[in-house]
């Protein structure tokens, strides 16, 4: 009965701890990934408590072996530091196979990280208490024409992916409008580092983002504008002096159109 009882229980553990794999690809030569698989990645671990196993990056077989080699591994850290923001995952291995692998005829299927990891436990979805906060505060009492930092509002480098612990300010913003009907704003981007217009319009693509996330989560799309200065309306002299310095040029504000 013993033995019985310690077999079904190893059989429980291991369904409850199974092992899963997820992958995310790249495009040709990059170890970077596209907004879409960010976006991909951070929708299939939202709400999952997980422990990763290991992160390991794969090439095709079009460069040199030494190049392959240095890529792959580039991409399994850029996915793992991603890993280590999002969900605060650690003590996983980091492993290179470069084009040592058995290559798909699909050229795309091989530029690749595969994500080892055992799903815990499903987080329930459910409302959170919404408290008052600091921005909320700001905008209680703030009046038309002010302007407002939403601090800590900070993006993937170059793309308008936000950070996963920067969603609550963008909740907290969302609450504000809700709770204040004849508040509109507009939402104004900036960049750090080099002076001028940025060709990429990043902080035009990341003002677009927080827009189209307010209004798709039901506020009406009059009482939301966006612009961007790139970086013509630095707070610190370009080139700044350090990374705080630079943090606080890349920045988001919220400017009071009417309440």
């Amino acid at each position: 009965m013993k033995a019985l009882f310690c077999i079904l229980f190893s059989l429980i553990t291991m369904s409850f701890y199974a092992q899963k794999t997820f992958t995310v690809y790249f495009e040709t030569d990059s170890y970077q990934l596209s907004t879409s698989e960010l976006n991909r990645l951070d929708k299939h671990f939202i709400n999952k408590e997980v422990t990763v196993k290991s992160v390991t990056g794969f090439c095709d077989a079009r460069a040199t072996s030494e190049h392959n080699d240095s890529l792959a591994k580039n991409r399994a850290q850029f996915v793992a530091n991603l890993l280590k923001k999002m969900m605060s995952a650690s003590g996983f291995e980091q492993i290179s196979k470069g084009e040592n692998f058995v290559q798909n005829e699909n050229m795309s299927k091989n530029r690749k990280v595969e994500i080892v990891y055992f799903e815990t436990t499903t987080k329930p979805l459910q409302e959170e208490k919404i408290q008052v906060t600091e921005l909320k505060k700001k905008i209680n009492t703030s009046k038309i024409g002010d302007k407002l930092i939403l601090k800590n509002m900070n993006f993937y480098d170059r793309m308008d992916v936000l950070y996963p612990e920067s969603k609550p300010i963008r909740e907290e913003l969302l609450q504000a409008l809700k709770e204040n009907p004849k508040l509109k704003i507009e939402i104004q981007g900036h960049i750090c580092c080099t002076l001028g217009k940025d060709n990429e319009e990043i902080a035009l693509k990341r003002c677009k983002a927080i827009s189209n996330y307010l209004i798709s989560s039901g506020i009406e799309s009059n009482r939301v504008s966006y612009k961007s200065f790139d970086a013509t309306k630095p707070i610190f002299s370009i080139p700044e002096k350090n990374e705080e310095e630079r943090k606080a040029n890349r920045r988001v504000e919220i400017l009071i159109v009417d309440k």
